[in-house]
């Protein structure tokens, strides 16, 4: 059973001040005491008819009352006064602290925006300069490419030869693009019979071979997840060539920086073994480099051997501990 509770009266909870009451107190007694005085002066006026007859100096005592009174009131409402000041003042003190430090935080974490903006955008002019000047020198050197091919006495050339030179260089990029992206033969390719023999630990999987190992020996486009990922900070790859060979350079290629989701999956510190048949014990050390982001897939030059190689193995570490090595898109061995 629910029982309707009434609303406690609100008059008598409220406590005034001590100061309030006392007072309240002498206010009212005051001001009775003066009405009656008043009201006793005006009786004496209506019977006596003389303006100048009091008994006991009441008038002059009325007077007094009443200016003690009033200078009372009047103290006692200036302390009061004075006390909601300095409350008052104090709260403002207050308040104008917490705006202070609110403002001063706003202003650190804006002002390291700020900074962090105006340092991108510096790093941002300064790629474009570069760029720039990447650009006029790509063109300058086609100039003269043209130039040379042209002939030095035969004077400048017209705009018809400019436009049948850049597409000449076009379509020599794109058929270099179309041979697996540098235009040189690959012997670990997997659809030139390359394959992947043998692999550490790969990431979250207990299959010997990984079902996208072959991924590493297929070109792509360079976009993210074609990729085989291996467990913790080191690994190595094991690649049969379609052929016994002399290398002479290995390309290993990662996905471009631009699209990639972290940087540190890149691999780091690269090794490149090679013997001839896959149960010997004997490998060779054919190159020992860093892997950069900023270059990606350009050839490595191998020591040079005079015999022959059948697998290739690379022995790869990266920038974090339990990362992965998300390894070449194109691996290239000619």
């Amino acid at each position: 059973m629910v029982k309707e509770s009434t609303p406690p009266n609100s008059r008598a909870n409220l406590k005034k001040p001590p100061w309030q009451t006392v007072l309240t107190f002498f206010t009212k007694n005051y001001a009775l005491l003066l009405v009656v005085l008043l009201l006793s002066e005006t009786i004496l006026r209506l019977l006596f008819g003389n303006n100048d007859v009091y008994p006991l100096g009441l008038d002059r005592r009325t007077a007094e009352e009443t200016k003690s009174l009033l200078h009372t009131t009047t103290k006692m409402m200036q302390v009061q006064i004075e006390a909601v000041d300095r409350k008052i003042e104090k709260e403002i003190e207050d308040l104008r602290n917490e705006l202070s430090e609110r403002i001063d935080e706003n202003d650190f974490f804006y002002g390291a925006r700020l900074r962090d903006f105006g340092e991108r955008v510096d790093s941002i002019g300064r790629s474009l300069i570069s760029e720039e000047r990447l650009w006029k020198d790509e063109f300058n050197k086609s100039i003269e490419k043209l130039k040379f091919k042209k002939g030095k006495d035969e004077g400048d050339f017209r705009l018809d030869e400019m436009k049948g030179y850049v597409k000449e260089m076009i379509e020599k990029a794109i058929d270099n693009h179309a041979a697996d992206g540098l235009g040189t033969i690959d012997y670990a390719v997997a659809s030139g019979g390359g394959m992947v023999v043998k692999l550490s630990e790969p990431y979250n999987l207990q299959n010997a071979i990984h079902l996208f190992a072959l991924k590493i020996l297929q070109p792509s486009f360079g976009e993210p997840g074609q990729c085989l990922p291996l467990k913790g900070d080191s690994g190595y790859v094991e690649i049969k060539l379609r052929q016994t060979i002399i290398p002479e350079a290995i390309t290993l290629e990662h996905v471009a920086k631009s699209v990639a989701y972290d940087r540190s999956m890149a691999p780091k510190e690269c090794r490149v073994f090679g013997w001839l048949h896959p149960d010997s014990k004997k490998m060779v050390l054919l190159r020992e480099f860093t892997y950069d982001l900023e270059k990606r897939n350009i050839p490595l030059t191998l020591a040079y051997i005079a015999s022959g190689f059948m697998v290739m193995s690379l022995i790869l570490s990266h920038h974090r501990f339990f990362r992965l090595v998300k390894m070449s898109q194109l691996l290239q061995v000619k």
